[in-house]
């Protein structure tokens, strides 16, 4: 079954991101399931939600929105009949791989501007 989880695609340091990450541990209880990367990649759960806090910038090619909607396949066909649905009358910024966290990416902005960063991972 996909996962969805959320990006905080906000431009901000390193030492902000372990401040942002205090922060909602104190308020909402949240669990630090990770933490990577020169440019730390903070990946923590919240309620249940993942939401990566990661190093956002202003010319991010995945849209301009501050909080990305994300879906992580396991099968193909799922991610393909995701990114075919959310660029119709949407737009799409790239479809690419392979990368190490993920076969396929692809960053679209759907009709509504919401922005969609589908991974799928070979198993």
């Amino acid at each position: 079954m996909p996962k969805f989880t959320l990006a905080f695609n906000i431009n901000i340091t390193n030492e902000e991101r372990l401040e942002l990450l205090d922060l909602y541990q104190r308020a909402f209880g949240a669990k630090k399931l990770s933490q990577e990367g020169e440019d730390i990649h903070i990946m923590m759960e919240i309620f249940g939600t993942g939401i990566l806090i990661g190093p956002g910038s202003e010319d991010c090619k995945c849209s301009n929105n501050k909080i990305i909607c994300e879906a992580r396949f396991e099968d193909e066909k799922d991610f393909r009949i995701a990114y075919d649905a959310l660029i119709e009358e949407g737009q799409n910024y790239s479809l690419e791989g392979p990368y190490p966290w993920a076969t396929l990416l692809g960053l679209v902005t759907d009709k509504f501007g919401i922005g969609w960063a589908l991974y799928y991972n070979e198993n």
